[in-house]
């Protein structure tokens, strides 16, 4: 390729983007966001923007016994809870060395040696 480097560059000053990478079109979180920005009108004649009356509903949901919505508020407001793990230790498997003869031992402790340095 002409004008290439090593590197993967294009290094030919008519092929450099000089503004950088461009914006992707609108992608489905944009046209989202943007949707919930806008302003409908609730049961009481009342302006609220449609991200107020998802939380609403949601709230509502949740009082009216929806489980799932339950959920999604707790995970929401308070975060998911961490999760611990409890390993026991204590009880390692310890290998008996006793089958080993002496010249054995020595060569595990060798490969031992040489594996940590």
């Amino acid at each position: 390729m002409a004008g290439a480097t090593n590197q993967g560059f294009d290094t030919n000053p008519q092929n450099i983007n000089r503004k950088g990478r461009p914006r992707k079109a609108e992608c489905l979180t944009d046209i989202l966001k943007a949707q919930g920005d806008l302003e409908d009108v609730d049961a009481n004649g009342k302006r609220i923007s449609r991200k107020q009356a998802i939380a609403q509903k949601l709230w509502s949901m949740a009082m009216s016994g929806d489980v799932t919505a339950l959920k999604y508020l707790y995970d929401r407001v308070d975060g998911k809870p961490t999760q611990s793990i409890l390993a026991d230790v204590s009880n390692r498997n310890e290998v008996d060395l006793s089958r080993y003869t002496a010249e054995e031992l020595k060569q595990l402790a060798e490969l031992n040696r040489k594996s940590r340095s």
